[in-house]
């Protein structure tokens, strides 16, 4: 299949080119997109992920790169395209690939709010096109083990759960980045990085988020035009209270957090090294731990779920099925983060629109 790699300028564009070059039996990028002449130059983005290529490389030099994406529609026959574009423009483009019958690998948000991902959304369901979202934790094996530990009924009723996530500062990050600019991110940090953990704890509690209160501060670097650390208070459909605490607040490239679940017959932990602990009572009447640590095989870009993702989209074009990280699943997260960003501003609880 023929694909093509819809804007250069994104944090992570490198990142899925290199994914994509493991299905080389499957997919061939033959063109590329950005309206910017420099970055058709440097075939790199402004701004790079350290853990990433800084740009796509010398292969791709012999490529076509077009200025306007309707010519990039019109004269390549695309079958696929990776959108990697800031989140004020992507629903535009989403809505226009779809259109022309092009299947979509989408870096996540992609949107500045929920609203412009349903129209991504209607505009994917209406074409009948696949659409996968880098919500990548979906595809890891970690997470799916504890979603399998959720769904039999092991932690019992469901009473806590707890999120915490921490990342590079913004000085480290860079704060011209474009990460960083309101009007063509709509967010920062929870937008671009809690958008995971939200997700996930929609997915592994298979239970709607309905209320949410958040604290937000933007305090890392001066004249920032987006959160940097925000804390999200958030109850699910079946009474459960939980937290969310993020932060661009580590000295230097990396990243701490975990995530835990609280039954009233057991707990999960899961951490950042892929290690899955459950808390359980003892016939004896204390606590016992166990843990098993998931190996995720080696692979570039985006490693084992960044290529769990893309072989989830060929599957699903393949076998016309939705795919595990789909469109809705993002529309479904963003109602959660825009009701965070109006009770950040309002100082209240919020509801959250059920989609």
């Amino acid at each position: 299949m023929r694909l093509g790699v819809v804007g250069l300028a994104q944090y992570h564009v490198t990142g899925w080119v290199e994914t994509l070059e493991g299905f080389a039996d499957e997919l061939e990028i033959v063109a590329l997109h950005d309206p910017d002449p420099e970055r058709a130059r440097t075939l790199a983005p402004p701004y790079h992920d350290p853990s990433l290529r800084r740009s796509l490389g010398v292969r791709y030099r012999g490529l076509p790169v077009e200025a306007r994406l309707e010519d990039l529609i019109a004269r390549h026959r695309l079958d696929v395209a990776l959108v990697t574009l800031p989140n004020a423009v992507a629903p535009d483009a989403v809505v226009a690939l779809a259109g022309a019958g092009i299947h979509l690998l989408i870096d996540k948000p992609a949107a500045r709010s929920a609203g412009d991902a349903r129209r991504s959304a209607a505009a994917i369901e209406g074409a009948g096109v696949r659409a996968v979202v880098g919500l990548t934790r979906r595809y890891s094996p970690v997470f799916r083990a504890a979603r399998e530990i959720v769904g039999s009924g092991q932690l019992g009723r469901l009473v806590a759960v707890e999120a915490v996530f921490a990342a590079s500062s913004v000085v480290v990050r860079d704060p011209a980045n474009l990460l960083f600019d309101r009007e063509l991110m709509g967010g920062g940090i929870l937008s671009w990085l809690g958008i995971h953990d939200i997700d996930a704890l929609l997915w592994l509690t298979g239970e709607p988020i309905t209320e949410v209160s958040a604290l937000m501060g933007s305090v890392g670097a001066p004249g920032l035009q987006v959160e940097d650390v925000a804390s999200v208070g958030v109850r699910f459909a079946g009474g459960a209270i939980g937290t969310i605490q993020l932060s661009y607040s580590l000295p230097a490239t990396g990243y701490r957090g975990r995530l835990a679940l609280r039954g009233l017959d057991a707990s999960l932990e899961i951490g950042l090294d892929d290690d899955l602990v459950v808390v359980i009572r003892t016939a004896g009447g204390g606590l016992q731990e166990s843990r098993r640590t998931f190996d995720e095989p080696a692979a570039p870009g985006y490693g084992a779920q960044g290529r769990a993702a893309v072989a989830d989209l060929l599957g699903a074009i393949r076998d016309g099925r939705e795919t595990e990280a789909s469109i809705g699943t993002l529309v479904r997260a963003l109602d959660v983060v825009d009701a965070a960003y109006a009770s950040a501003r309002s100082g209240r609880h919020v509801t959250v629109t059920q989609s």
